[in-house]
């Protein structure tokens, strides 16, 4: 084998990734980047340690040399806490969709019955269907599609009817606020021994800005998300809750169950995105859902329908902009991604189509994108869309993301040192 050459290549695919995601507009709902003090602090000689510890004991570690690495991770910790207004924080799931099976294998016992959203991860539905065969019974919550939230009235018909011991909400096409109070008030009615259980992973950023929704505070038991998305940590997964036996039944499951090592080298990045957003969230996230409204009105101003236009588009960063009439979801972001605009496909509601686009917001948001830029950014989806002079579409979004190449919204070396 031509050792030597293996390595040119994997150097060389590295660098072309990175020129072409330098030339794209990351429209990807599910990304971001982190800052460069973030990206600063992944500390690569931690994940090369372990720091093993089962239940919420921190400090009990399995291992020795870990008298610093247990401070960094409760100073982490602590951050979280103040940030989401929670009383306990594991940051150990290296995953939403780890998180998400650890409580729901942890609350839910053999023959309970669980209410999901199935365009959400379903985790008791993933229980079930394992090999494993957890006896789980998933129950898909009832889904409005026009208005892109849940069906109320129904969902406490179905709470009221099967006393589910877990309901699980959030959804992947997150554009709205969910009624937490009122799924909550249903279930301490009809089943209070039951768990509510918010999947918080697309708007996890904007619930540490203050403006989407506060899903403790409104009454959920526990809050499970990735680290990544609207946040812009490292990648990973955190579990909220203010119920200490809840954390305490939770925590065996996330570690040994599901894992051993938490990957303790993204833990003081953890740490540093939460300061920044304690230090400036509130901005970032008006920023963010600012900028999702404008690209959402430009876009139907060029005639594009989108999935809640009556309801002003999204309140988080996504827009479902339907796409029918130009083709396929597939081919439509095909389209886009030869035009270097990278976008996902998503469903829509039969009533309005069947095709559509998940576009967020959030990544150019963080690289500098503002009001004054949303024209030409729904000029170049709309041509592209349409197919009308791809490379000089494409031109035109290079020289874009040329511009978007400074970082907003995070505390500078120089901020730190004059503060």
């Amino acid at each position: 084998m031509d050792f030597n050459g293996k390595v040119k290549e994997i150097r060389s695919l590295l660098a072309q990734h990175n020129r072409f995601r330098g030339d794209c507009l990351n429209l990807i709902a599910s990304e971001n980047v982190p800052s460069p003090l973030v990206e600063g602090l992944l500390v690569e000689d931690l994940d090369q340690r372990y720091g093993n510890y089962i239940g919420i004991d921190l400090r009990a570690r399995l291992y020795q040399g870990n008298r610093f690495i247990v401070e960094i991770e409760a100073l982490a910790q602590e951050l979280a806490k103040q940030l989401f207004g929670a009383a306990y924080v594991d940051l150990r799931p290296l995953s939403g969709n780890l998180a998400g099976i650890a409580t729901t294998f942890a609350l839910g016992r053999p023959g309970d019955i669980a209410l999901e959203l199935h365009n959400g991860h379903q985790y008791a539905d993933k229980l079930a269907s394992s090999p494993l065969q957890v006896s789980l019974e998933s129950i898909e919550i009832p889904w409005d599609g026009v208005r892109s939230n849940i069906d109320l009235d129904r969902t406490v018909a179905l709470i009221r009817e099967y006393r589910p011991k877990l309901v699980t909400i959030g959804s992947g096409v997150f554009l709205f606020p969910q009624p937490v109070r009122e799924l909550k008030e249903a279930m301490n009615r009809y089943c209070p021994d039951s768990y509510l259980i918010y999947d918080a992973a697309h708007v996890l950023g904007l619930i540490a800005g203050g403006r989407f929704q506060s899903p403790l505070a409104e009454g959920a038991d526990v809050v499970i998300s990735s680290t990544h998305k609207t946040l812009a940590g490292p990648q990973g997964g955190i579990i909220l809750t203010n119920d200490r036996s809840l954390a305490e039944q939770i925590g065996p499951a996330v570690a040994p169950l599901l894992e051993s090592n938490h990957h303790l080298g993204r833990l003081p990045a953890l740490a540093g995105t939460f300061l920044e957003w304690l230090a400036c969230g509130g901005e970032h996230a008006d920023a963010i859902i600012s900028n999702a409204k404008a690209l959402g009105k430009a876009l139907q101003e060029r005639d594009i329908r989108l999935l809640g236009q009556e309801l002003g588009f999204t309140e988080s960063h996504t827009l479902i902009p339907i796409v029918d009439e130009f083709g396929e979801s597939k081919a439509m972001a095909d389209r886009l991604e030869a035009c270097n605009i990278i976008a996902g496909g998503a469903s829509v509601p039969p009533e309005l189509g069947l095709h559509g686009l998940r576009i967020g917001v959030q990544e150019v948001t963080r690289r500098g994108m503002t009001a004054v830029d949303v024209p030409e950014v729904a000029d170049c989806i709309v041509n592209a869309l349409k197919g009308k002079d791809l490379d000089g579409v494409r031109g035109r979004v290079i020289a874009l993301a040329g511009r978007f190449h400074g970082m907003r919204f995070t505390l500078s070396e120089s901020r730190i040192d004059a503060d």
